[in-house]
Parts: C-alpha cells; structure tokens; sequence
C-alpha cells in the first residue's frame, strides 16, 4: 500500500487488481452509499472474495475501511477548515447524512466530537507569539528526527532537546513523549548502564503525554513505542491502535504497528505493517529501522541468510544502530557461517563493551522462542554469557 504526495490517494501497484478497481471507484464516491455487491461486482469478484482482499491488504472489511477512511477525511476538512469549519456540511461531503451516528462514529474513533474538533482548529496555534513556546516546537521537532535514529549519541542529543523543550513548555505532551521513546531506547539498548531506572522513566513519561495529549497521532504513536519497549505491550497496542484511527496515513504510527506485530511474532502482518511504513516513509530517519525489523521477521521465521541480508543494509545506512547486529550475529550463527559469525561478534563487542547473552535476552519484548534462538546464536558466535 503506498500513498500519493499530494492527495494521500493509495498508489496501488502492489494490490491485486479487483482491489485497486474498488480503492478507484470509492475515490471517486467520498459521499456516496456503499453495498458490498455494488462494490464486488465493480471489483469483478465475488463479495466473501473481495472482503478476503480487504483483510489481508489493508486488515479490515470493505464497509470497514470505507467508514475508517471518509472519518479520517471528516477529521482532517474540520481540522484545516479553522473559523469555516461546517461540521454538518463536512459531514455531507464524506457521506454521513445521520448526522447522530455521524457524531457517535467520530466521537469512537477519535475520542471527541467533531464540534470539538472544529472548535479546537479555530485556536491560535501554540508557539505563534510565545518565544519560549516557539522555541519548545523547534527543539521538539529537531529532536525527533534525531531520535529515530536510534544510536547512543543520536539518542543523547534527541534527549537533551526534548528535556529543555519540557523546561521551555511544562504542560505540552510532545516533549514528554519524545523523551520517553528516548529513555526506552536507552533501556532497551543499554546505552546508559541503568536500564531498570530508564525503563521506569520512560513509562512515567508515556503515559504522563498521552493523558495530556489523547487526540494526538504523534504523541500517541512516540507513547507507544517506548511502552512497547518497556514490556507493555497491552498498553502499548491500545495507544497505537488509537493513533492510526486518528491518523490512518501516519508513518510513524505504522512504523510502531510493525514492530509491535514483529515482537508478538505476527510475521505476516510485521511485514505488511513494516512495509506500508517504507512506502509512507522510504527514507530516513525511519528507513533502517523497518529495514532492521523485516530482517527480525524473517530471523523469527527461521530464513536466517534472509534475516542477516536486510540487517546488514539497515546498518549499514546508519551505523549508529549497532544494536541490530546482535540479531545479524545470531543469524549468521543459525545460517551455519560460523567463522563470519564470530567475527562480527568480536567487532561487536567492540562497540557494545557491556553486551552479554542475558543482557541481550532482556532487551526485546520479542516471543520468548525468538529471544532463546538470538540467546543461543550470539553464545554460538563467543559473546560471554553473563
């Protein structure tokens, strides 16, 4: 699944071709009724198969995504209309004519009502006349690009901005967010030597900016992503599955979707999710990191030759994210390349002077089958065992 720059139109090369004709035909029909015959016999196939394309390419039901997507739309016209905003007239335009279901629908997908979304649009943006608001917004954007790069000086630098747009914006959630997923890395990762007081952190923190921020795709996804990688996976999929609903075309949101699935070890739909992110976003500061868990898919999947491939080419292109190599190492032991594994252990160890066996079991909130197979490749490859 990709998407058009301009218009968030689906590019759909990689779909089969009774779903690209019905994706073409609801594009045309924002405000018209939908039955699932009328749209099966314009896809050519039958109903039970085209709700069966449905699923497996884009994980709902024709009906489904049809409501998911005129929503979606709904929220972005309130969102941009600002003092013009007509909730009834917007509501018309998307195809919703009950404007009481209209309003039910809204309100459980994205937790407010679209009045309330179109009185909050007409709000001066925050940060357009406060000095230390505006320079809040610049740290926090600088920030996260440097945090998706996920390295220990990247990692450093992105937690210093977000700590001082806290100092700078006490009440604002991205920050806080941006922070967390920062203190998840260094929990995950090791790279500060205290993992068990980074990871309390990093929960306190995500937690603390999605209750000030729950209609916020973002903050939401960043919440996310470092409960998903203190062990909260609960919590963590409730948080992003809330982020997609308001923002279905947020890479960031399918980038922690993807691993969310990957350490469950849902490879099917780890691979779908890390995919749609690198068509949203086909290149950094996201790139390497899908690239890394679709090797992660495929060493769960035992094709390890296949794992090492796609880890080697995400670290490559940002070497900071030694972290991976742990899996690349245990792939190559696994593959049988045992000489080539020990080799890139001893390199790894260079840079990573603390990992062990335990440690690198501890880190990832992989399966627990996952986790012995990269334990027993890394002890394969020499890494000390404790």
């Amino acid at each position: 699944m990709d998407v058009h720059p301009e218009n968030g139109i689906l590019a759909r090369g990689t779909l089969p071709e009774s779903l690209v004709r019905a994706l073409r035909w609801l594009d045309a029909r924002p405000d018209e009724p939908v039955a699932l015959e009328t749209l099966a016999a314009i896809a050519g196939v039958r109903p039970r198969t085209l709700e069966a394309h449905f699923k497996r390419h884009l994980g709902t039901t024709p009906l489904g995504w049809v409501r998911r997507m005129r929503l979606a739309r709904a929220r972005q016209q309130l969102l941009a209309a600002g003092s013009e905003a007509s909730v009834t007239s917007i509501a018309l335009a998307n195809g919703f004519s009950q404007f009481g279901r209209f309003a039910a629908q809204y309100r459980r997908q994205f937790g407010e009502l679209p009045s309330q979304t179109a009185k909050a649009s007409r709000a001066p943006p925050p940060g357009g006349t406060d000095e230390r608001l505006d320079e809040a917004g610049r740290l926090c954007w600088r920030a996260l690009s440097t945090a998706f790069m996920v390295g220990p000086d990247a990692c450093g630098a992105a937690l210093d901005d977000a700590e001082r747009a806290q100092e700078l914006a006490p009440a604002d959630a991205l920050p806080k967010a941006i922070a967390a997923w920062c203190w998840s890395q260094r929990a995950a990762h090791n790279f500060g030597g205290a993992p068990q007081l980074d990871r309390a952190r990093a929960q306190g923190l995500a937690q603390e900016a999605a209750r000030l921020a729950p209609h916020d795709a973002l903050v939401l996804g960043l919440a996310s992503g470092a409960l998903t990688l203190t062990g909260r996976l609960g919590e963590a999929d409730r948080l992003i599955e809330r982020s997609l609903a308001i923002d279905p075309w947020s890479p960031w949101g399918w980038a922690r979707r993807g691993w969310l699935s990957a350490y469950a070890g849902d490879d099917e739909g780890a691979l779908r999710e890390l995919q749609i992110t690198l068509r949203l976003m086909p290149f950094e500061p996201l790139r390497h990191l899908m690239v890394i868990g679709i090797g992660c898919v495929h060493f769960n999947a035992g094709r390890y030759e296949r794992a090492a491939r796609w880890i080697a080419d995400g670290v490559s292109a940002v070497p900071q994210s030694f972290w991976a190599e742990r899996v690349l190492v245990a792939a190559a032991a696994h593959a049988g390349a045992r000489a080539e594994a020990r080799r890139a252990a001893r390199a790894l160890l260079g840079k990573d002077a603390r990992l062990t066996v335990s440690a690198a079991r501890e880190a990832w909130p992989f399966t627990p089958g996952f986790m012995d197979r990269l334990g027993d490749g890394l002890a394969i490859a020499g890494v000390p065992r404790d």
